[in-house]
């Protein structure tokens, strides 16, 4: 398979609060402001997909309340889009359509179905209810036909390896079986290497909100394992260019220039990585 480069754009809760700092959801004049910044990510996601079109298989993440438009308009340019499953701030994993999750996701089509689920080591109850629903979603995308990418945030005193390795297993158990495992990094190859054999399918690699130095060498990293499939790198992409915009310290294209020369590094630093 071609690598994947995902600009994901579906944050809802923290990027409300450290933007304008108010409470998710927000009122109507700031849901407003919210919908013109991820229009602002998408046009600069599609100035770099100029460049990057061509070097792998380059989409887009972006949730339904301020991105549904940008879905549109990525299935219309036949662009890969991942539609969010989620509820926005909440500890324990919930629909966002509730029991409709499945009629949202046929309708809506994407190329991937994607779900956030925190997952902390040894904390049993919580653990399983988030799994019984990922249970639910994982069977129904397999029977539909839609790819899940499933993106967990591991907790717990353990190294990144133990605590990802013990999650993906625990959740296999439980019969949730994602197309696409979108993963925190791991320190070294090696680590990349032994959780390959476990996850059985294509991994990604996450930015976490990292500097970009640091995401630097995560990518590098992943990269040169040669059994990771591809980044979904968005804050350290994105947020600084809004930030600024917001504070009116940058203009719109200028934003719109610099989402895109972000992205574009990392897709040119993946590939000579890799290479």
């Amino acid at each position: 398979m071609k690598p994947m480069f995902i600009l994901p754009f579906d944050h809802r809760n923290g990027i409300i609060h450290e933007l304008f700092g108010v409470i998710y959801p927000p009122n109507p004049t700031i849901a407003k402001k919210v919908v013109a910044l991820k229009k602002i990510i998408w046009d600069g996601f599609l100035l770099g997909y100029k460049t990057t079109k061509t070097l792998g298989d380059c989409g887009i993440l972006v949730d339904e309340e301020f991105g549904s438009a940008i879905l549109d308009d990525a299935q219309r340019l036949g662009i890969t889009h991942i539609l969010t499953t989620e509820k926005s701030g909440t500890t324990g994993f919930s629909f966002v359509h509730g029991k409709g999750f499945g009629r949202a996701i046929i309708q809506r089509d994407p190329t991937y179905a994607k779900a956030l689920v925190n997952y902390t080591v040894g904390d049993t109850e919580l653990n399983n209810d988030n799994s019984e629903k990922l249970r639910e979603l994982s069977h129904f995308c397999i029977e539909e036909g839609v790819p899940l990418m499933l993106e967990p945030l591991f907790h717990g005193k353990k190294s990144a390896f133990a605590m990802a390795s013990t999650g993906i297993h625990d959740m296999h158990n439980h019969g949730i079986h994602p197309a696409v495992w979108k993963l925190e990094p791991m320190p070294t190859q090696k680590d990349w290497k032994k959780l390959a054999k476990i996850t059985k399918v294509p991994m990604i690699l996450l930015g976490r909100n990292a500097s970009i130095k640091e995401v630097d060498e995560w990518i590098t990293t992943a990269a040169k394992s040669g059994v990771v499939d591809g980044f979904a790198i968005g804050r350290t992409v994105f947020f600084d260019a809004l930030k600024k915009y917001v504070a009116k310290t940058l203009t719109r294209d200028a934003a719109v220039e610099l989402i895109a020369k972000n992205y574009i590094h990392y897709v040119k630093l993946w590939n000579k990585s890799r290479t």
